[in-house]
């Protein structure tokens, strides 16, 4: 009983103290206008050093919204501090009067209590004083034209799932894929060939002359060169033939070499050649046979 008896005149002596030492809290203004900011100075005077917590953004301004606020530091005497503060406050409610009453709140050693200030009241300017029954409304259909914006967040997510579904489809077909588009370049490298080799040769029978042999021949052996990845161009007739392990071929170069070189007029080449472009299909398919099956 002792202890409780304390206790309640601990409380007592507080309370009476806080009742003597309420905060002050006023608006600044007598009027407001709905959505308008009014300053609402908070202050209260406590003994020095005491812990004091004032309201913040957390704290419930109804009937008013905080739109923000300012701290001031504490002034202190021997005695007493005197903290400060002030809110800026909106409303939105359409009473004629509002009010208002702010707590501050004391910190004890292991609890705390609240003082209120004494309520202030501020009246509300109300702007349109009687609604009409209806309202003229005019109407336009007027097309305005409203800019795009660009959806950067949704095009970084894109991005990187289309990354990860071409990365996916890469591992997975990616031997199949670079196969299928060396089939399609080799197979119009060959239509490309066997055009310019025709009108080469249409050029060599109207004028069979060495050096357009030399030069059809070196045609045949750049295209060869870029079907078999061998250096045909700077092999000899000899090493070709070694390398190819074909007699027909090998007659035909010889042949189209002896018109090259040998003294004597130029014979028609028109087998020999029609054989090299024959020889270039077979390779051709045997190439691609082989990466079919790769």
């Amino acid at each position: 009983m002792r202890g409780v008896i304390i206790v309640l005149l601990c409380f007592l002596t507080l309370t009476g103290f806080a009742q003597d030492n309420k905060p002050v809290g006023y608006f600044l203004k007598d009027s407001v206008k709905i959505g308008e900011t009014v300053p609402y100075v908070f202050r209260y005077t406590d003994r020095k050093n005491r812990p004091v917590i004032f309201p913040d953004s957390l704290f419930n301004f109804s009937p008013f919204e905080l739109v923000d606020k300012a701290y001031f530091d504490t002034k202190s005497d021997s005695i007493f501090s005197i903290d400060s503060a002030v809110y800026y406050l909106s409303t939105f409610e359409i009473d004629t009067v509002q009010k208002l009453a702010l707590p501050v709140f004391v910190v004890l050693e292991k609890d705390s209590f609240s003082i209120f200030a004494d309520t202030d009241s501020i009246i509300l300017n109300q702007v349109v004083l009687a609604m009409p029954d209806s309202v003229a409304l005019e109407e336009s259909a007027h097309y305005r034209p409203v800019g795009l914006q660009f959806n950067y967040p949704y095009w970084i997510v894109g991005l990187i799932i289309l990354g990860v579904i071409g990365l996916i489809v890469l591992i997975a077909f990616g031997k199949r894929i670079r196969s299928k588009i060396l089939l399609y370049r080799l197979k119009k490298k060959l239509e490309k060939f066997n055009l310019a080799f025709d009108n080469e040769m249409l050029g060599l029978n109207s004028q069979p002359t060495k050096d357009k042999i030399e030069a059809v021949l070196k045609f045949w052996k750049s295209y060869m060169e870029g079907l078999e990845k061998i250096p045909y161009t700077k092999l000899t007739t000899r090493e070709i033939v070694i390398l190819q392990q074909n007699s027909s071929l090998e007659e035909t170069l010889k042949s189209i070499d002896r018109n090259i070189y040998s003294p004597i007029a130029v014979n028609a080449l028109q087998n020999d050649f029609e054989f090299l472009k024959d020889y270039s299909l077979d390779r051709y398919n045997h190439v691609t046979e082989v990466l079919r099956n790769a």
